[in-house]
């Protein structure tokens, strides 16, 4: 549904490395709809952090929304309404208490989008830290 709202899209599917992602079957079919995998590098748990942020806020949106579904169908319905309401109608603090659908109109309508930078989350600048010393001392010690 997105790519046929979207005609120019270049989709992006982001997953770990879970053996239902990296089979060969599911690339394939990736490929075959137009989509690019993006998976998260083997022992680098904090690349998925993100998504699974965005994933667990829409699943608590949902259970407050729609309550709990009994079927399939009532659980894609519930999906596809959760995600509705927060494209269109859920008002971001970051986007100014605009929503993503506003944003986007605003961004296609304009020569220089606004810009709406994500605050710094010093937990993940504190991880990339630790790796630079610790390169930093690896390359130190080769060079003994």
């Amino acid at each position: 549904m997105v790519i046929i709202l979207n005609q120019g899209a270049t989709p992006l599917l982001h997953s770990d490395r879970a053996f239902q992602y990296t089979r060969k079957v599911f690339s394939q079919m990736l490929e075959d709809d137009g989509l690019t995998q993006s998976m998260s590098r083997v022992g680098h748990c904090i690349d998925n952090g993100p998504v699974e942020s965005f994933q667990r806020f829409i699943k608590d949106m949902a259970k407050v929304l729609f309550g709990k579904a009994h079927t399939y169908e009532e659980a894609a319905e519930i999906i596809y309404r959760t995600y509705e309401y927060y494209i269109y109608k859920y008002p971001q603090k970051r986007f100014h208490e605009k929503t993503a659908y506003h944003v986007r109109q605003e961004a296609l309508a304009a020569d220089t989008p606004e810009q709406y930078p994500i605050a710094p989350n010093r937990r993940i600048e504190r991880f990339w830290e630790k790796i630079e010393k610790n390169k930093a001392k690896q390359q130190e010690r080769a060079q003994q």
